[in-house]
């Protein structure tokens, strides 16, 4: 295939150029989408991989959309490092082929680029299936680098499309309503209702009206009202907090997913509804249905596709990209030019055990922005429960200022330095071990004129 590669880190776009060129592809490089255009307009090629952001220069969407005026046929690979769903979501809408998370493992990139390959080769068969519609639509889902929650990101795009019933599992407060309401915007219900239950909220009684409604003679004073079922009707319902559902209800509810009908309480009508249900749980569900507590037919019918949410405190890694999406939204909110955290700060958050996940995290980020003076959110604008660690973290590691007093960008400099020595050149893991965002490391060390790469032994970028 005739491959264009777009970036204007020059040691990437060798990296990339080079794989591709070794699987026997005619490749062509560019530093800027500016450049890239005039390639374009200039020859064809099969397939554009170009980077997001780029310094000084149009974003990878605004190629991706010249590509899609000048020349539909060519398939468009993504890269970003600023891993949030509605960007790869805005993407895939657009007609990009497949977005990319930073950092890109190469022989993940191969593979795409091979299957776009297979598929240009049988293009000319009657028998080829036409591409699958991907009506992605995702909101505040903050992926990062964290393993386990990139597994969930390439998962969505597959689960969306398809009717299966949708488990997500993980502590309170790490996301699983997000989740959910992810999975409805994407789906082909996204016109429909999202109906929200907290099975954990109410008395197993007042759940059963809720879920199936009631009639009107069933107690003086009671009306009739339709419940959630019937109310989800075509959409999507949301049965939130699943595993404290009584064992006499989770019958009720098996039935309804066998037969597609519901009864009312006090009621002979039978009801059809054509509902999509998702459910969560902070609950083990295997070990509730070896202690007796939860339907083991139930918990099949439920568990055809899982999702599981790691807690914060297991991916600290992506405390940066947080910061980064809950920043845009609250300048967007309270009119503010918060531009990011400084060090002290950011080090608290990451000691921090965050019992209350995301959460918590998203308050904590909140009220700090309400405390700021300044441009930055500083330690002292964080509640005491987390600025505390700092506090005892700086009683263990502390500078002697000498009489003759230090110069503090060469200090920061040499640190960057050792910190980039010390991962190796990997800017990701040099940001995490000084308490900054890879952007803002990326700033400071062109402000330092530091030169440092990806670590090209582990095949990422």
């Amino acid at each position: 295939m005739d491959i264009l590669v777009i970036d204007d880190e020059p040691k990437m776009k060798a990296l990339i150029a080079r794989a591709l060129a070794k699987d026997g592809h005619d490749v062509e490089t560019s530093g800027s989408c500016e450049e890239a255009i005039a390639v374009i307009e200039n020859a064809s090629f099969d397939l554009v991989i170009t980077d997001l952001r780029m310094e000084k220069s149009e974003s990878g969407l605004e190629i991706l959309q010249q590509i899609r005026d000048c020349s539909p046929a060519t398939d468009v690979i993504l890269m970003t490092g600023y891993a949030t769903i509605e960007v790869g979501a805005r993407a895939l809408e657009m007609g990009a082929y497949d977005y990319m998370i930073k950092p890109i493992k190469i022989g993940d990139l191969r593979n795409r680029v091979l299957d776009i390959s297979r598929k240009k080769d049988s293009s000319h068969s009657d028998s080829v299936s036409p591409p699958l519609e991907r009506p992605l639509v995702f909101d505040d889902i903050v992926v990062g680098s964290n393993p386990k929650m990139q597994k969930v990101y390439e998962m969505l795009p597959r689960i969306v499309g398809t009717p299966s019933t949708v488990l997500v599992r993980g502590e309170s407060g790490t996301g699983k309503e997000v989740i959910a309401r992810a999975i409805h915007k994407g789906s082909p219900r996204r016109d429909g209702p999202f109906i929200e239950v907290n099975c954990a909220a109410l008395v197993d009684t007042l759940l059963e009206s809720e879920l199936f409604g009631i009639e009107k003679h069933v107690a003086t004073g009671v009306d009739r009202r339709e419940g959630k079922f019937e109310s989800a009707h075509r959409g999507t319902l949301f049965l939130d907090e699943i595993g404290d559902m009584s064992l006499t209800t989770q019958a009720k509810v098996l039935r309804v997913m066998q037969a597609r009908r519901i009864e009312r309480v006090g009621g002979k009508e039978m009801i059809d509804v054509d509902v999509r249900i998702i459910a969560a749980t902070n609950v083990d569900l295997e070990q509730a249905v070896t202690d007796g507590r939860f339907r083991e037919d139930l918990f099949y019918r439920l568990n055809v596709i899982s999702i599981d949410l790691p807690p914060l405190r297991e991916r600290t890694e992506d405390l940066g990209h947080f910061m980064d999406h809950f920043i845009h939204r609250f300048n967007k909110k309270f009119s503010r030019v918060i531009e990011g955290v400084d060090g002290a700060a950011m080090r608290a958050l990451q000691l921090y055990s965050w019992p209350g996940n995301v959460r918590e995290l998203e308050n904590v980020i909140e009220r700090a922005f309400l405390m700021s003076r300044d441009k930055l959110i500083r330690i002292e604008d964080l509640p005491e429960k987390i600025s505390g660690k700092s506090t005892s973290l700086s009683g263990e590691f502390r500078y002697i200022l000498p009489d003759s007093g230090i110069n503090l960008e060469k200090v920061e400099r040499d640190f960057i330095v050792q910190a980039l020595q010390k991962t190796e050149g990997n800017r990701t893991k040099a940001a995490r071990l000084l308490g900054l965002t890879r952007r803002v490391l990326g700033y400071r060390m062109e402000k330092y004129e530091i030169k440092g790469e990806e670590d090209p032994k582990n095949g990422t970028m």
